[in-house]
């Protein structure tokens, strides 16, 4: 498309294998293939105009839509956080000013939401693998979230299910240990809890329900 050259859409036609999209030609040649809603918002139609810059505007505009298919693709496996598909769309090459539309976009329509994502990540991991706040914390911050975000929900974590959970992994994990020496299990319960995120404050909670006295005796007598 020389400089300066006025040149007109001359062609619309739909793609055979793909029906969704179509074929743009300009002076009579294939310039470039979109989606047929990229088509209908820019309201292309033949006979129309087209020059440099317009076809920069449809290629951008194309390349938007596939980046917003790609990542309601990964949003469809289960809820992300923003810098999650951030990360996704990057590792797939697109340009950061196209990844911030998209996320932009998403973000609008509420299919991106850091504190809802993050709320509920905070309830998954309190009654399913039963996590303590430091390892969910920081399977947050991994995810990208902001820790802000992050400290606010995890705070909102009740005691009190705090200890139930730590006391069921607890019971689990003195049930293989049973049989050892007492300072031995102790420390097994204890690292089992450590490595699942629970506080220290907790953790001795649990040691101290767990090995009482009696438990004590029995776990030596066996």
């Amino acid at each position: 498309m020389p400089p300066g050259e006025l040149s007109r859409i001359t062609g619309i036609e739909p793609q055979q294998r793909r029906p969704n999209r179509v074929s743009i030609f300009v002076d009579g040649a294939f310039v470039l293939g979109v989606d047929r809603e990229v088509a209908a918002v820019l309201g292309l139609a033949v006979g129309q105009s087209m020059n440099e810059e317009r076809l920069r505007e449809l290629a951008r505009a194309e390349e938007i839509r596939q980046a917003s298919d790609l990542a309601l693709q990964f949003l469809g496996y289960r809820a992300r956080s923003r810098a999650e598909v951030c990360r996704r769309l990057g590792r797939k090459g697109y340009e950061e000013e196209v990844i911030d539309q998209v996320l932009d976009r998403l973000t609008r329509s509420g299919l991106i939401d850091d504190s809802q994502f993050t709320e509920a990540w905070v309830r998954a991991r309190s009654t399913g693998r039963a996590m303590g706040p430091r390892r969910i914390a920081w399977e947050l911050r991994q995810k990208g979230v902001d820790a802000e975000v992050v400290r606010e929900a995890v705070e909102q974590i009740d005691p009190e299910t705090e200890l139930g959970m730590a006391l069921k992994i607890g019971r689990q994990k003195a049930e293989s240990v049973r049989g050892e020496p007492m300072q031995v299990a102790r420390r097994k319960i204890a690292a089992a809890l450590q490595r699942r995120g629970f506080s220290w404050e907790v953790t001795g909670r649990v040691l101290d329900t767990l090995l009482a006295p009696d438990e004590e005796e029995e776990m030596s007598d066996e």
